[in-house]
């Protein structure tokens, strides 16, 4: 399977667009969300609807969570019901393809909202490290929230600057795509490992 992956939209609709055009171009399999779709409101209803005319699936993001989980009524009414049946379609965390897909680092806990707000960081330290790769026994866990490229083994984050391909071979991986609302996404083929870092072209 090569998927699309893609993170922190926050309603860049123009990013969006542009991103599925070029992972429909790559031929891929599956775009997967890693949560953060919404930001105020304003272009949700585009946002969802360009999601689901792909058969997007993935994870709700802490920016996510009311209309994921408990719509209100306002937002019932705010809001069509395609738009919500998508926001609602989106799931605390997923497991395919033998990967662990969340919006948070995988220690945290997605129906909590307390936890989706959590932020204390990158993990620059050994003990933040040791509870994300304790928590899941995947040998690969993709996330978002941080709004950048990071790449972490168990033992230190490794140099790598998301200006070339690499594969997520020889060990365990707890990868965090950057965010489309600054022009950035991902693919990932889950046959060879590969993961190739990509930039909206306009």
């Amino acid at each position: 399977m090569k998927l699309g992956l893609i993170t922190d939209i926050h309603e860049h609709v123009g990013y969006l667009r542009a991103a599925l055009i070029q992972l429909e171009q790559e031929r891929v399999d599956q775009i997967v969300i890693l949560g953060d779709v919404f930001e105020h409101g304003r272009y949700l209803d585009e946002t969802c609807q360009l999601l689901s005319s792909v058969a997007a699936i993935g994870v709700w993001g802490n920016h996510d969570y009311g209309l994921c989980v408990a719509p209100t009524d306002e937002s019932r009414q705010r809001y069509s019901a395609d738009t919500l049946r998508f926001m609602e379609s989106l799931q605390p965390r997923m497991i395919q393809w033998g990967c662990h897909f969340s919006h948070v680092e995988p220690w945290l806990n997605p129906e909590q909202l307390e936890d989706l707000w959590y932020f204390e960081g990158l993990p620059d330290e050994q003990h933040k490290r040791d509870r994300i790769f304790a928590a899941v026994p995947h040998e690969i866990m993709f996330g978002g929230h941080y709004h950048c490229w990071l790449l972490t083994r168990p033992n230190d984050i490794q140099p790598w600057t998301a200006d070339h391909s690499i594969r997520l071979t020889d060990g365990r991986y707890f990868v965090v795509i950057g965010a489309l609302c600054e022009g950035s996404f991902a693919t990932f083929d889950t046959d060879t490992l590969e993961l190739t870092p990509r930039q909206v072209t306009t």
